[in-house]
């Protein structure tokens, strides 16, 4: 019996060693897995760290462009509009200047000449900036790329329809591609025909018309 008794504690002492050899290997995997997880989440967060400084990189170097291009726009603005400044300094200074040396009695004629003077430095200072002054020809024919109609106004002939009446203000044509910037301003004559008018070309329509068809 104690042979027996013997076997049986044997028999069992392996198989608890056995279980314990099949549990040890799955131990360790788990561990292995979680070791593997947490180096993969340590370099993503690495990963997301870098990620982030190299935005915060590129956010610094926008800001600095951007305040350069900044720079460069207000610096370029001055020299473009230096010239500009310099001509409404001089216009004021004279405008000041002949102020204060008018005549006491000023004729239509000498009022005349100086704002024609004035009106032509400030038309050099736009000419300087690219910018000319058109007047158009009274009785030209209305361009609508070129004027805009202020008011119609009644022409005397049929021949005068369509065509300028009046120049209320100059255009201003850009020097750089010789278009129209800023239309002059005109009245257009419009021909209305009164009815005996009308009746009259009718009636020339339909004799005219008459002669064709005898013909």
């Amino acid at each position: 019996m104690t042979g027996v008794s013997d076997a049986g504690v044997d028999e069992g002492a392996e198989d608890v060693a056995a279980d314990a050899g099949e549990g040890l290997p799955d131990a360790e995997r788990e561990s292995a897995d979680l070791a593997r997880l947490v180096d993969v989440v340590s370099r993503l967060g690495t990963e997301i760290e870098a990620h982030h400084a190299r935005a915060a990189a590129r956010e610094r170097v926008i800001d600095q462009l951007h305040s350069e291009v900044e720079r460069l726009r207000v610096g370029e603005q001055g020299v473009l509009l230096r010239p500009v400044i310099t001509d409404l300094q001089n216009l004021r200074t004279d405008l000041l200047r002949q102020v204060r040396t008018l005549p006491a009695e000023l004729s239509r004629d000498q009022v005349v000449q100086l704002l024609e003077s004035f009106a032509l430095t400030t038309e050099l200072a736009l000419e300087r900036c690219g910018s000319e002054p058109f007047r158009p020809e009274t009785g030209a024919r209305f361009s609508p790329r070129e004027h805009r109609a202020v008011r119609v106004v009644t022409a005397s002939s049929a021949d005068e329809d369509g065509t300028v009446a009046e120049v209320i203000a100059d255009g201003y044509r850009d020097l750089a591609n010789d278009r129209v910037s800023t239309a002059a301003k005109v009245l257009v004559r419009r021909w209305e025909p009164s009815e005996d008018q009308a009746d009259g070309a009718e009636k020339a329509n339909e004799n005219e018309l008459e002669g064709s068809m005898d013909v």
